[in-house]
């Protein structure tokens, strides 16, 4: 039985908020925190506005933590993430949230209204570890794992107190580093949706497994890692490119995928790093995505118009 209340186009944001999030994990000392001024500078918001759906712009500015704890730091971020996503779902703008890491995503999707949305995360990795099964301990690596309510519950629960997302309403695409070999396992033991990447091909039918995310969601988060992209495409990221991913042709596919299916609720990109750039590669990729999301904004705006009476009145 298909729980959809809405179609794509219907009852989407028609405007964008830009929210930009310059922390990894909450230090805003990473060289991550560089990336708002690269996207300004390629003219990020005036294509926004040259669209005609810029709602505005914002910076999360989070209280001073004095923890040196990195969970702890990333809760602050993510409590000042929160409220604005919540501003602009509540306003009916689409958030675009432009992260230094992935674990934005749970700021972002604690803002989102409740109700049966899925969520799309395109990933090299599968951010699935928790601090049981993590060997690093790195926070952002446990990011859908928390989205998913699997750790991190009292900082999830902090956060609005939305119902974490059901893992039968998660697709992941792009995967193809998972560490260490427990993430694997739960992941495999998941009702998470998982289409591998390898050469960079999709290892499944990607939209069969939209079409079932669409009989059961009602809208959707598009949360994409720069590492998703193969690292000819997008080499400016935080972690080791892994080489295989996806091609811009292929994310913008994707992209177009989601949209055609579900109203997009809010969208992260995540992870842009400028000093691992080459010749802007990350950059145009990003500023592609984000172009396709004005557009999707723009057809909700004009479907949303009043449609001018084709009646004679004489």
């Amino acid at each position: 039985m298909s729980c959809r209340g809405t179609r794509a186009g219907e009852g989407a944001a028609t405007d964008v908020s830009l929210i930009y999030v310059p922390f990894m994990a909450g230090d805003a000392a990473h060289p991550v925190s560089q990336a708002p001024r690269h996207y300004r500078q390629a003219g990020i918001e005036r294509l926004l506005a040259r669209r005609g759906v810029l709602g505005g712009v914002h910076c999360v500015d989070p209280r001073p933590c004095a923890s040196d704890d990195v969970a702890a730091a990333s809760a602050a971020v993510n409590q000042a993430l929160q409220v604005r996503v919540r501003q602009a779902v509540t306003a009916g703008q689409l958030p675009i949230v432009l992260a230094g890491s992935c674990d934005a995503a749970i700021g972002v999707a604690a803002g989102l209204d409740p109700g049966r949305c899925g969520v799309v995360w395109a990933d090299a990795h599968a951010d699935f570890n928790t601090p049981r099964s993590s060997a690093s301990g790195f926070f952002p690596g446990m990011s859908l794992a928390v989205v998913t309510g699997h750790c991190y519950q009292r900082l999830w629960a902090s956060l609005g107190g939305r119902p974490p997302i059901p893992e039968e309403l998660v697709v992941l695409a792009g995967v193809r580093s998972l560490s260490p070999a427990a993430e694997a396992r739960r992941l495999r033991t998941s009702a998470i949706h998982v289409i591998a990447w390898e050469n960079g091909r999709p290892q499944g039918d990607i939209n069969s497994v939209l079409d079932q995310l669409a009989s059961q969601a009602n809208e959707v988060y598009l949360h994409i890692d720069n590492d998703a992209f193969d690292p000819a495409t997008a080499p400016g990221v935080v972690d080791e490119p892994v080489p295989g991913g996806l091609s811009l042709a292929q994310m913008e596919e994707l992209t177009h995928s989601v949209a055609a299916r579900l109203p997009i609720a809010a969208a992260t990109i995540a992870t842009y790093t400028p000093a691992n750039d080459h010749q802007d590669r990350t950059l145009t990729a990003d500023l592609r995505i984000i172009e396709l999301l004005a557009e999707h904004a723009a057809r909700n705006q004009d479907r949303r118009r009043p449609r001018p009476n084709s009646r004679s009145t004489i």
